[in-house]
């Protein structure tokens, strides 16, 4: 990379602190519905990162729950959810990182397998949508993340070159798919994500000062180095 032109954020886990509300009310409402605990550890490696389609197969698989079953459960945890989710804790180092790339004029983007109300919603309610200039979703593209669809969708809605550009992701499939399209991948994980196994994902960096990192490099770039 010799020109760094925009950042793009994934935005469950990575921007605001959602994974840890989604595991939270998965895990209640299974004990309620079900009566059987949800193993963490098998939620994070199978579903965590992922989408509702993951999630229904997983339910269906794991515990035998019909698809009329599943739209029920959606159902509530989507509310529930709905409930806490903008309520959320922003993450580390995001609000800084933003502010920084704003003030050297590096474009940004949102690509999320979420849904683009909620993202947009979100973003306001964070501050963060003038900072903003493409949401890219699982509901404009063929194939979600672990794929590069959404990735790549939002590098062609900047007018940047994907790699120019990098990547912050916290899961595996967000991961996956950004080291596949061609950014730098700065792989930041949270409390649930961190227990997820990154190995043969390709990434610059890991649980770093995710500010420090980004001036770094962008110093770098100003002196015309090559710096990935």
């Amino acid at each position: 990379m010799k020109k760094l032109e925009a950042v793009i954020f994934d935005f469950d886990g990575t921007i605001v602190d959602t994974e840890k509300v989604y595991y939270e009310n998965m895990r209640d409402l299974t004990e309620e519905v079900l009566g059987t605990k949800l193993d963490k550890m098998d939620y994070i490696e199978n579903v965590s990162g992922t989408n509702e389609e993951t999630s229904r197969r997983y339910y269906n698989k794991r515990f035998g729950m019909s698809d009329e079953d599943y739209d029920k459960f959606e159902e509530e945890i989507t509310r529930r959810i709905f409930e806490n989710y903008h309520s959320a804790p922003v993450l580390p180092g995001i609000a800084e990182v933003m502010e920084y790339l704003h003030e050297i004029g590096v474009k940004m983007a949102v690509a999320s397998n979420g849904k683009e109300e909620h993202i947009r919603t979100g973003l306001k309610r964070k501050g963060f949508e003038k900072y903003i200039g493409a949401i890219a979703t699982r509901e404009e593209v063929e194939n979600p993340k672990p794929a590069s669809d959404v990735y790549l969708l939002a590098a062609n809605k900047l007018g940047v070159s994907i790699e120019n550009s990098i990547a912050i992701e916290d899961s595996k499939p967000g991961a996956i798919g950004a080291s596949k399209s061609g950014a730098t991948l700065i792989l930041q994980t949270n409390d649930i994500t961190k227990h997820m196994d990154f190995s043969g994902v390709q990434y610059a960096y890991k649980d770093v000062d995710l500010l420090e990192t980004i001036k770094r490099c962008s110093r770098k770039i100003n002196n015309i180095e090559e710096f990935f």
